[in-house]
């Protein structure tokens, strides 16, 4: 068996920093997590991840008004050119620092970055033909601290920087006559976000501390003057710029602006003034401000604090139209108080478990009821892993007595059996049928057991797959590194046969438990912005007064800290701040076995063999191409063209070869297809079923392929376990939804008829045998309901 997993997507990522952008018909957000780049297609609630990654986190994702292109900088300075048509990368670019933020203008003809003080504006690529993708236009000096954040005006005249020195800069993009810089003061703290108003240069200002300042031009946005040569030079001056522009772009320029310029060079510009002042919360509660975003159209603000509290405003009255708290659903307590170090869930989804670190205990709740059923003690050491088994009432744990027991939960929660072993257990996890058990230990062994017989069955030697790498402190080498390594997460594939684990590493490792031989490993990640990423030390790094990891430059910051000593504005300069190290904390199969996740530091990411714009033929030769079967079908050779349609592996064409065929052909069709290609089909069926709205169709053609070829499928079971069990999921999906309605029906009609016997209407008399077809409450109501017989059943289901 071939595996061919691909990195799918990344769900549930873990949000670091950067910026969210939406697309411009907004039905998608792009969002940046970690090293990746993740579109949430909100409208189709779907998501997937951009196949590329940058060396370290993203730090910022610019988007251009016409949703193409996107710009990805990292923590380095490092930037991507990417083509969100194709999903691949154009260019690449160096800005030489740090990036905070990156912004196009709403024409898509330029863009801005801002790194350290300055702000720099680049010619936006894809304009005309060029060798070098970004060229730089001006650079704009004005700000004394860091840049934080930029927002153009909407004729993308202007833009305005904001800063941590408290003070708002607004820069001209042109060479006007009235406007090249102005400065605008009058906060206490970091500016987080200025925002233009719309069709005008009015601007809104917040700062870290939670005060809004609205701020009033003198000037529309069509009383800016360009700024024109004057004498004998102006026509040589503009014949030079024309040649200049048509061959390498516009000569960079400098702007240097003053925070508080001459009296006489204040003549004749573009002046602001304060109109208001706001303030969130005068008490001090919400006063940590961390982000904000300004719709333009309907004028509304919204802001976001440190206590996880937002607030909906509309401007220019800042009056508070929504506040968001948060709420919790259920939770489970123990008698005493504990630390839990593993969770587990059974099949039925009625009992959830836990295990306890510190008094070796494990706790039974109620799922329905909350209530704790039970406490269960035996256990010398702390729990460090929960599984029950899918097909018996029996729950294993592990523990690092060195021991897994199993817990008969219909005998009171007897100890059934106790597995010994030689070293820590760390994870255990039992097969989808429940008939072998899988224990990984602090030596990096995963040994199998039979849990009805407590013997063991195999191991396999973990240790030299692991592979963990050198953090930028350890004074030993990667090898020696790793013999401190384990796997901590285990999890069978769909068919049993294999076995994923991973742990302290950035490797997930695919083994066959029969052989016991390593079929794949798979790197979770390649982001530098963690620990542990690199296998040798990076000498670079090495100075003569020791390591330059040693140094924490971002102890000064405000992030990250919570709680500041007295006296200490903006942190506790004792602080330090750490790098996270890559870790593997949990691995799932699905139960097609097409797709396996994986719950890292990194978030939740999916490995599937079905990708998008795959191109995976199934014996496939020249004679099969499109054209040849859209003939066959217009010949009604309807078998030839489904076989044709499954070796070139197309879905569409799949799809219409099978919605061709009449519906009284099905049966003769389905007969008549070979063995190999039967699979094929019912793959193509699982997943049409999601999404088709030609379900009695479809239903007919699983129906007719299963009974004919029934028999010969099932000496294949094994590996056609995954396509049924997908199948089984998407008609019991469709089985659910039409129960209830049916159930939905039934009830109207029945409240319906008790409301006229109420009310004594009259009805018509009946002709005989019409009662029976008019009791709702009998036979017939089952059959909508899909509570009857089989045969009721497969009519419903058709």
């Amino acid at each position: 068996m071939k595996f061919a997993y691909r990195f799918s997507n990344l769900l549930g990522t873990v949000y670091r920093r950067g910026n969210l952008n939406f697309t411009c018909d907004g039905n998608s957000v792009i969002s940046p997590v970690g090293n990746r780049v993740t579109v949430f297609d909100l409208k189709n609630n779907k998501s997937n991840t951009l196949p590329l990654a940058t060396r370290y986190n993203v730090k910022c994702v610019g988007l251009s008004p016409d949703g193409r292109l996107a710009i990805i900088v990292d923590e380095g300075g490092n930037a991507l050119l990417v083509s969100l048509v194709c999903r691949s990368v154009l260019h690449h670019f160096h800005f030489k620092g740090s990036v905070h933020s990156i912004s196009f203008s709403p024409d898509g003809r330029k863009f801005v970055v801002t790194k350290g003080n300055i702000a720099q504006m680049y010619h936006a690529p894809g304009r005309k033909r060029e060798f070098n993708a970004f060229v730089l236009d001006k650079t704009y000096f004005g700000p004394y601290d860091e840049t934080t954040h930029i927002d153009w005006t909407d004729d993308s005249r202007c833009f305005a920087v904001g800063s941590k020195d408290m003070s708002t800069w607004v820069f001209g993009a042109e060479r006007w006559d009235n406007l090249i810089y102005y400065a605008l003061g009058g906060h206490k703290d970091a500016i987080v976000a200025c925002f233009f108003e719309s069709g005008s240069l009015d601007l809104y200002t917040l700062s870290q501390d939670g005060a809004l300042c609205v701020w009033q031009c003198d000037t529309p946005p069509e009383g800016l003057r360009l700024k024109a040569p004057t004498g004998w030079k102006a026509d040589l001056l503009q014949r030079e710029q024309e040649e200049e522009v048509e061959e390498e772009g516009e000569q960079e320029t400098t702007i240097r602006g003053k925070a508080t310029p001459a009296s006489e060079e204040q003549q004749g510009k573009v002046k602001y003034s304060r109109l208001a002042k706001y303030f969130f919360n005068k008490e001090g509660d919400f006063n940590n401000l961390t982000a904000a975003a300004y719709h333009k159209k309907t004028h509304l603000l919204v802001t976001g604090f440190a206590s996880g509290i937002f607030h909906l405003h509309e401007l220019p009255e800042f009056n508070l139209i929504h506040s968001l708290r948060y709420r919790n659903f259920r939770t489970f307590t123990s008698p005493r108080p504990t630390q839990f170090s593993c969770v587990a869930v059974d099949s039925s989804g009625e009992i959830v478990s836990a295990g306890a670190q510190d008094s070796f205990e494990i706790f039974i709740w109620s799922m329905q009821t909350g209530r704790l059923l039970e406490v269960l003690s035996g256990h010398e050491g702390p729990i460090s892993s929960l599984c029950f088994n899918p097909m018996k009432s029996v729950l294993a744990s592990a523990s690092w007595d060195r021991t897994v027991r199993l817990w008969d939960m219909v005998d009171s929660w007897r100890t059934t059996e106790t597995l010994a072993l030689t070293s820590d257990a760390l994870a255990v996890t039992f097969r989808p049928d429940g008939a072998e058990l899988a224990v990984a230990t602090l030596n990096s062994q995963i040994t199998f057991w039979d849990p009805e017989n407590a013997v063991q069955t195999g191991s396999i030697e973990g240790r030299h797959d692991l592979k963990a790498g050198r953090k930028e402190l350890d004074k030993i080498t990667a090898k020696h590194s790793s013999k401190g390594k384990a796997f901590t997460t285990l999890c069978y594939s769909a068919d049993g046969q294999s076995v994923l684990a991973g742990g302290m590493s950035r490797f997930v490792c695919i083994y066959h438990v029969k052989e016991q031989i390593l079929r794949k490993k798979f790197e979770i990640s390649c982001n530098l912005s963690l620990d542990a990423m690199e296998e040798f030390l990076n000498r670079r790094k090495m100075t003569e007064f020791g390591n330059l990891a040693l140094i924490d430059q971002d102890a000064g910051e405000e992030n990250g800290v919570a709680i500041p000593l007295p006296g200490v504005r903006k942190g506790d300069m004792s602080s330090r701040h750490f790098k996270p190290e890559i870790r593997v904390t949990s691995l799932r199969f699905c139960p097609t076995g097409r797709c396996w996740a994986a719950t890292t530091t990194e978030g939740l990411l999916v490995y599937s063999l079905d990708t998008q714009m795959l191109f995976d033929p199934f014996e496939l030769d020249t004679s099969v191409t499109p054209g040849q079967i859209r003939a066959a079908l217009r010949q009604s050779d309807f078998t030839r063209a489904i076989l044709m349609a499954v070796r070139l592996n197309e879905k569409k064409l799949l799809q219409e070869a099978l919605e061709s065929v009449p519906w009284d052909e099905i049966d003769v069709i389905s007969s008549s297809l070979p063995e190999l290609y039967v699979e094929k089909v019912l793959e193509f069926l699982a997943s049409s079923f999601e999404v088709s709205c030609h379900l009695e169709f479809y239903l007919i053609w699983t129906q007719k392929l299963l009974m004919g070829h029934g028999q010969k499928l099932k000496s294949r079971a094994g590996k056609l376990l995954p396509a049924v069990q997908f199948l089984q999921k998407s008609i019991q999906r469709h089985l659910d939804d039409i129960s209830k309605l049916c159930d939905w029906n039934r009830y109207n009609i029945q409240y319906a008829l008790a409301v006229s016997k109420q009310r004594g209407v009259k009805r018509p008399p009946e002709p005989p045998g019409a009662a029976e077809e008019a009791d709702v409450s009998d036979d017939s109501m089952h059959l909508l309901g899909g509570h009857g017989d089989e045969d009721d059943a497969d009519i419903l289901l058709v």
